[in-house]
């Protein structure tokens, strides 16, 4: 699959000359799934294939037509073009050369012909829609997220996750168009090569972990001392105060291969109390530089949340009218980036609430070494700290595998009455189910647009339970710039701010009314009632 995206990517630079930059850790598995979107009825809420964009740049900036926010990210642009060059000369996904009406003009290719530079359904090179080949693409509707999709169809797109540095929130991603980035700032080549540094496998669904490393959750003694008959060695044991148990990293033999090791541990010891220590991702991104002076004006909840994300940069003026409590779980300090702050700043809303002071607990998981960050281990010790200081609800946009461990830390908070939101994810609509928001008992949220349609790459499932604008929204990054910004991640924290503002603590009654209340408030979209695109419905200010 690689070398069918490099040859693709390679004939579109002789074609278009674009310049696309990737930001969406897909597992290995699930980058080829789905195929095209042209049977589903334009299911993924409005994409503009066949809309003929002919009305200019109505809001002056020179990305196209009707582009909410002018952010140009992914399928949100309901004029069609995505050509941040000026006016509409990518017509409607027609590829470079001129617009030539809709649909095949001279110069731009046939939206269906399969002309190289510009079509829309077959995969050539330079300007597929619905192929996730690399060049000049849309990226798929369906296909999961296979490397190749930058909307902006040459230019720098800004998009960007957290690329390792202390201060990512401004940094223009415009590096070497031949180079693919994951949310980490990293070619697909570096990271496997740091991977093989840092001793981090992938497991049998391309889910990344720490090799001869498992998690497990209250093993008795007798287990303990059968697993050390055979081989396996403790590297930490933590009591949990919240989760209640015990949370214990395990190292296998060395002569012993980890799926080996894995069963070993789960025919001595409960299967679902089990997992290989997997490294979870922020859940992907895109952003760019906004053009607007401040945020729209928004209102504190008033309430107690939780985060587990990256860290936060604390010290920025957005964040004065709050309370802060941070702290870090894979290093002895948190390290503000983008994520983190960005999705802080949409919980934490721009002013006071006069009803109440708003208090943010943060949890950095990714600050520190490069090969435990994001581990289930620290996501697990960060559920239990923030269990702990009594918030009611915890939002975590994270994305990765079904993790056995993980999944019963969660789910003993739950049964608290502690209510978990998390983004629905970033894969694409033909992509497997992320965890932990398509655990039944956490809050799946997706993300729509400006008129309410699905973000082109949100992952679709029974596992969706509400929509919110996560689509050119306005946060901050890590140094306080303002940015468009575009994800599931930015609309899983509406949710959550919403579902806090109706709780004081914890209290599983009070968490199941919460959500009824919300499913009944939503705004129905999609299909009449309750659906995988759209889940519920639209939360938000103005649905």
């Amino acid at each position: 699959m690689q070398i069918r995206i490099i040859v693709a990517y390679l004939l579109m630079l002789g074609m278009v000359g674009g310049t696309i930059i990737m930001a969406w850790p897909v597992p290995l598995a699930a980058q080829d799934a789905g195929g095209d979107d042209d049977d589903d009825d334009d299911d993924d809420g409005g994409d503009p294939d066949d809309q003929d964009p002919g009305e200019g740049d109505p809001d002056g900036d020179d990305l196209g037509d009707d582009d909410p926010g002018g952010d140009d990210l992914g399928d949100d642009d309901p004029g069609g073009d995505d050509d941040p060059g000026g006016g509409d000369d990518a017509g409607d996904d027609d590829g470079a050369g001129g617009d030539g009406g809709d649909d095949g003009g001279a110069g731009g290719g046939d939206d269906d012909d399969g002309a190289a530079g510009g079509n829309d359904d077959d995969g050539a090179a330079g300007g597929d829609d619905d192929d996730g080949a690399a060049g000049g693409n849309d990226g798929d509707d369906d296909d999961g997220g296979t490397a190749g999709g930058d909307d902006d169809g040459g230019g720098n797109d800004d998009i960007t996750d957290d690329r390792g540095d202390t201060d990512d929130g401004g940094d223009d991603l415009d590096d070497d168009p031949g180079q693919w980035l994951l949310t980490s700032g990293e070619t697909e080549a570096e990271r496997a090569a740091l991977d093989e540094r840092d001793r981090i496998d992938t497991d049998g669904d391309g889910f990344r972990y720490r090799r001869g490393e498992f998690i497990a959750l209250d093993l008795t003694s007798g287990d303990l001392a059968e697993l050390k008959t055979g081989g396996f060695t403790v590297v930490e044991s933590t009591r949990l105060a919240s989760v209640d148990g015990t949370l214990l990293l395990l190292r296998g033999p060395a002569q012993m291969s980890d799926q080996a090791a894995l069963d070993a541990l789960e025919a001595i010891a409960d299967p679902d109390t089990i997992g290989y220590n997997h490294l979870f991702d922020s859940s992907a991104v895109q952003t760019k530089r906004s053009k607007q002076g401040s945020p729209p004006q928004r209102i504190a909840c008033g309430c107690q949340i939780g985060l587990i994300d990256t860290g936060i940069a604390t010290d920025l003026a957005y964040f004065k009218h709050v309370t802060l409590s941070q702290r870090a779980f894979n290093s002895k300090a948190a390290e503000p980036r983008l994520h983190g702050t960005a999705v802080a700043h949409l919980m934490a809303g721009t002013k006071a609430n006069p009803a109440a002071r708003t208090k943010l607990f943060v949890a950095d998981i990714f600050a520190g070494p490069r090969e435990t960050a994001g581990s289930s281990l620290a996501l697990i010790k960060a559920l239990d700290w923030l269990a702990a200081q009594g918030v009611p609800v915890i939002n975590i946009s994270l994305s990765g595998p079904r993790n056995p461990t993980v999944a019963g830390a969660i789910a003993r908070i739950n049964k608290r009455g502690h209510v978990i939101v998390a983004a629905a994810g970033n894969d694409g609509p033909a992509a497997p189910p992320v965890f932990p928001g398509a655990y039944d008992n956490v809050v799946g949220v997706t993300a729509v647009d400006a008129q309410n349609r699905v973000y082109r790459y949100a992952n679709r499932g029974e596992h969706v339970d509400f929509s919110a604008r996560g689509v050119a929204v306005a946060a901050i990054d890590a140094k306080g710039l303002l940015r468009d910004a575009t994800g599931t991640s930015f609309a899983a924290p509406v949710v959550a701010a919403r579902l806090a503002s109706q709780m004081t603590k914890p209290d599983p009654a009070a968490a199941r009314r919460v959500i009824r209340a919300l499913e009944t408030e939503a705004r129905d979209l999609g299909a009449r009632g309750r659906d995988p695109i759209y889940g519920a419905g639209l939360v938000g200010a103005d649905q």
